[in-house]
């Protein structure tokens, strides 16, 4: 159990709870490490002995007061290291995220504190996403919907992308959508929940999975 391992387990369980409110479970921690159930479950119990999560079986994990603190530090990296790749280099949201998985586990406090006073001490990465302080405090958006939670005909200004698996990455990159957008609503589906909007004069749909991790205010 390497700390690698162990800060990719504890972030990704802050995010599906935090981030995706999503339960976090075995299948759902399996499904984003890319590993098997029993590796997860495995990795549970070593954590949980260390102090870093509560587990028993068929319940969801949830972080301690201990694990907290090392997911967001990781994050808090993580984040610091997207703006300063987009900022300072001009990578695109895609790539500054692929290089923060990278990075995140290879920097200390120190240069961590360096980056973040060098970007002047910011609230949110590029992707929306806010950037834990020093303390571990975590600002968060006013008045934020999540996209599914809009209607037809809604305008909307986009605050927040949050970035995971490859496809989902893609799906970003391909329609171009980033923070500051502004999106119209134009068609609600029933039968499948997605819905059709209109961003620069050009339409398309977005799946409902992709609306969950779309955080907007409306306008």
């Amino acid at each position: 159990m390497n700390s690698v391992s162990v800060e990719n387990f504890l972030k990704t369980l802050y995010t599906l709870r935090y981030d995706e409110k999503k339960k976090t479970s075995a299948t759902n921690m399996s499904e984003r490490l890319s590993i098997s159930t029993p590796a997860v479950t495995d990795m549970a119990k070593k954590l949980a002995a260390k102090g870093y999560i509560d587990y028993a079986p068929y319940k969801a994990m949830v972080l301690t007061k201990e694990g907290e603190k090392v997911a967001i530090r990781v994050l808090r990296r993580h984040r610091l290291w997207e703006l300063f790749l987009h900022k300072v280099l001009d990578l695109d949201l895609k790539e500054v995220h692929q290089e923060a998985e990278l990075l995140e586990h290879q920097t200390s406090d120190k240069l961590t504190k360096c980056i973040d006073e060098f970007l002047g001490c910011p609230d949110f990465d590029p992707h929306g996403d806010p950037i834990p302080k020093d303390d571990g405090t975590v600002k968060v958006h006013e008045n934020a919907l999540r996209l599914n939670e809009l209607s037809e005909g809604d305008e909307c200004t986009v605050l927040r992308l949050i970035y995971g698996s490859g496809d989902l990455n893609d799906f970003f990159t391909h329609y171009d959508i980033e923070p500051h957008q502004t999106l119209k609503i134009t068609k609600c589906f029933k039968l499948d929940e997605s819905i059709e909007v209109e961003k620069n004069e050009k339409r398309f749909a977005i799946p409902l999975p992709i609306q969950r991790r779309m955080i907007c205010t409306k306008k």
